[in-house]
C-alpha cells in the first residue's frame, strides 16, 4: 500500500456514501456485539475512545468502497436511525450505506419495516439489531418497560461529536479490495496498532518530512520486528503467547502508549501516537515524526540491551516469569519521575527491591518454615529465584536461563520424596506405581524383600490381565505401606511427616511429563529424571541437582532423600537467595559484580 490516508475521525464527522461490495457477506452483529458497544461507549464516558478501523477505497464516483468496518458502521447507522425516531431529522445519519447486489436491503436499511424482517436474511439481521438497540433504552434489566430518559440519547450523540473516534484507513484507489477483504476478515488477521503506526510514518502526509528516511525506517522496523520473534528475547520480555501479539513490535508501541493489562480500547496504543503527533505539529516541533520514530527505536535498543545484559536478563527475566511485573511497569521505572532515566546502580537497586518484596522473607527462619500447605505461591517464587540465580552465578556468568524453555512447561510444586499415593485412583495409574518401585526393589539397593516382590508381580500381571481387578485400591495401599518404609530413609521413617510438606522437599517439576510423578519416592523419581535428561528433555538446574545429589554430602546413598539431604538443599537456597531478605541492607560482593552497560 504506497499511499495511505490515516487519520482518526468522531463519529459525527463521517460523512460520505459507503459501498458494500458483493464480495462482503452482509450485516451479522448480534445483541451482544450490539451491547458490547453501547457499553463501552457509556462506560468511557468523557474520555476519548477509538473504535477499530474503517477500512474504505475511494471510487471515480467518490463514493467509499467499505472494505472492512461494515458491521460497525451499519451499527453506528442504524443507533442514529434510533436517535432519528425520537427526535426527528436534526439526528438523520451523516452517511449512507447502500449494496453493491443487494438493492433491497440498502433500501431496508433507509426504512426500517421491523414486520418485514422474514423476508431475507439481511432484512432479519437488521430488524434484530434495531429493536435490540430500541430495547437497549426502553426497557429495563428484566425487560420490562421504562421511562425513556432523552437525556441518555442526546448523551449518546455528544459522545458520538467529541469522544467517539473512528480509525479512518483510507488505501489507494488502486488496492486490491478483495485480496485486502480477505486478509482482514477470513484469513482473521485484523489490522494491529503496529500496523496502523508504521502506516503514520508511511502515508502521504508524511512523506515530505520523512522522505531521505522513510527506507531506513522501514527497515529498522522490520528488523526490530524480526528480534522479537527470537524465542528467547521475546520469553525474556513477557509471559504473553505470541498468538496475543501477531506483531510482535506491538509490545514495544504498548509500552510507549503505557496500555496495561485492563485498557478496554484495542487501539489504545495507535490512538496515543496518532494523537501525539498532532500535540507534536500543534507546538511546531519539528520534525515530530523523525522524534517520535527515534523514541520507539530507543525503547527497542533500551530492551535489548537489558536482554544482553548478564544480570539485568536474569534479574528482570525472574521478575517478568514470577508474574510479579511486567516489561512496560519495569521499563517505567526505569524511565523515573525525571527526565533522565535512571543510572544503571539505582535502577538495579529498585530491581533487587522488587525481587525481596516479590519472595516476601525476612531471614533463614522463614525460609526455614515455609510449608507447602500455607505458602505455595510464595515456595513457588522462592524456587524461581533459585533456579535462575543459580544460573547466573555459574560457568563465570556464560550460561543464561532458558526462559523460553521454561515456559513450554507448566511447573509445579512437587515433593521430593513422597510417601502417600494421592491421585491414584485409576487401575492404570496403580499399574504404573508399581512397576516403577517394583523395579527399585527388584535392583537389590534396598535389600532382600522376595515376598513382597513376589506380591507385587501378581498383583502386576493382574493389572496387565483384567479390567477388573477387585479390591485395586485397597491392595496397593498395603504394599504401599510396607514399600515406603523400605524406600524411607531410616532417619526419616518413624518421624511425624510435618517435613514432607517443607520446602526442603519440594522442586519445580513438570506435571505435564509425568501426572503421576508427585506419587513416586525419591529413587523412582530420580531413575524417571535421569531417563527425562537422557532424552534432552528440559528440567530446571535446581531439580536436576537435587535428584543427581549434587547438594548432599559425599558419602550421601543415591537413593534416600533424607534428613542431611534436606539440610543440605536448604542452605543451598539460603545461600542463593539470602542478598534478597528484607534484613538485607546490601548485596555480597558477587552480587554486586555486575558487567559493564550503557544502559544509564
Amino acid at each position: 500500500m504506497e499511499n495511505i490516508a490515516l487519520t482518526t475521525r468522531k463519529v459525527a464527522d463521517i460523512e460520505g456514501e459507503f459501498v458494500l461490495p458483493d464480495y462482503q457477506r452482509g450485516y451479522r452483529w448480534t445483541n451482544d456485539e450490539i451491547k458490547l458497544l453501547l457499553n463501552d461507549i457509556y462506560e468511557n464516558g468523557n474520555k476519548p475512545y477509538c473504535l477499530q478501523p474503517i477500512v474504505v477505497k475511494k471510487r471515480e464516483n467518490g463514493k467509499y468502497e467499505l472494505i472492512d468496518g461494515q458491521q460497525r458502521l451499519t451499527t453506528i447507522y442504524l443507533i442514529y436511525k434510533y436517535l432519528q425516531s425520537k427526535f426527528g431529522s436534526v439526528y438523520t445519519p451523516p452517511f449512507s450505506l447502500s449494496y453493491e447486489t443487494r438493492e433491497k436491503s440498502g433500501a431496508f436499511l433507509e426504512n426500517i419495516e421491523i414486520e418485514r424482517r422474514n423476508e431475507n436474511i439481511d432484512f432479519f439481521f437488521i430488524a434484530q439489531a434495531y429493536e435490540y438497540i430500541r430495547d437497549y433504552f426502553e426497557l429495563d434489566a428484566d425487560g420490562n418497560p421504562t421511562k425513556l430518559k432523552p437525556g441518555r440519547l442526546t448523551m449518546l450523540n455528544e459522545y458520538f461529536e467529541n469522544q467517539v473516534s473512528v480509525i479512518w484507513y483510507e488505501v489507494d484507489s488502486q488496492e486490491d479490495g478483495i485480496a485486502l477483504f480477505e486478509r482482514l476478515n477470513i484469513g482473521k488477521i485484523p489490522l494491529t496498532s503496529s500496523e496502523l503506526v508504521k502506516a503514520l510514518f508511511m502515508r502521504d502526509s508524511s512523506k515530505d518530512e520523512i522522505s531521505h528516511r522513510q527506507e531506513e525506517i522501514s527497515l529498522q522496523w522490520d528488523s526490530m520486528e524480526n528480534s522479537l520473534r527470537e524465542s528467547s528475547f521475546w520469553n525474556f520480555l513477557t509471559n504473553e503467547k505470541p498468538s496475543t501479539y501477531p506483531t510482535r513490535i506491538d509490545l514495544i508501541l504498548d509500552i510507549i502508549s503505557g496500555k496495561d493489562q485492563n485498557t478496554r480500547e484495542k487501539y489504545h496504543t495507535f490512538f496515543h501516537f496518532d494523537n501525539r503527533i498532532k500535540e507534536l505539529k500543534e507546538a511546531e516541533e519539528e520534525f515530530p515524526l523523525i522524534r517520535l520514530w527515534a523514541e520507539i527505536y530507543h525503547v527497542y535498543l533500551t530492551l535489548r540491551e537489558w536482554y544482553l545484559n548478564h544480570e539485568f536478563y536474569h534479574k528482570i527475566g525472574y521478575l517478568i516469569n514470577a508474574g510479579y511485573k511486567t516489561i512496560s511497569e519495569l521499563y517505567q521505572v526505569w524511565r523515573g519521575k525525571d527526565t533522565d532515566p535512571l543510572p544503571k546502580d539505582k535502577f538495579l537497586q529498585e530491581i533487587d527491591k522488587m525481587i525481596r518484596d516479590s519472595i516476601e522473607l525476612m531471614d533463614r527462619e522463614e525460609l526455614d518454615v515455609l510449608s507447602y500447605t500455607a505458602d505455595n505461591e510464595k515456595i513457588r517464587n522462592v524456587l524461581l529465584l533459585f533456579n535462575v540465580e543459580t544460573e547466573r552465578r555459574m560457568d563465570e556468568k556464560k550460561r543464561r536461563f532458558p526462559f523460553d524453555k521454561h515456559k513450554d512447561s507448566f511447573w509445579s510444586l512437587e515433593h521430593i520424596h513422597a510417601q502417600h499415593s494421592v491421585g491414584l485412583e485409576t487401575n492404570d495409574k496403580i499399574h504404573t506405581w508399581i512397576k516403577a518401585h517394583l523395579k527399585l526393589l527388584k535392583s537389590g539397593a534396598f535389600g532382600e524383600h522376595s515376598e513382597l516382590i513376589t506380591r507385587m508381580d501378581a498383583f502386576v500381571e493382574e493389572l496387565e490381565n483384567s479390567a477388573n481387578v477387585s479390591n485395586a485400591r485397597k491392595r496397593l495401599q498395603e504394599m504401599q505401606t510396607e514399600a515406603n518404609r523400605i524406600f524411607t530413609p531410616g532417619d526419616t521413617v518413624d518421624k511425624d511427616e510435618t517435613y514432607r510438606d517443607n520446602i526442603a522437599n519440594l522442586a519445580l517439576l513438570d506435571t505435564g511429563q509425568n501426572a503421576a510423578l508427585s506419587n513416586y519416592v525419591f529413587d523412582a523419581k530420580r531413575d524417571i529424571i535421569i531417563g527425562y535428561d537422557k532424552e534432552g528433555k528440559y528440567i530446571p538446574i535446581c531439580t536436576k541437582m537435587v535428584f543427581f545429589k549434587y547438594y548432599s554430602p559425599t558419602d550421601a546413598t543415591l537413593h534416600f532423600w533424607g534428613e542431611s539431604d534436606r539440610s543440605h538443599y536448604m542452605e543451598s537456597i539460603h545461600e542463593i537467595i539470602k542478598p534478597y531478605y528484607k534484613t538485607s541492607t546490601k548485596f555480597n560482593n558477587e552480587n554486586n559484580d555486575t558487567e559493564e552497560s550503557s544502559t544509564e
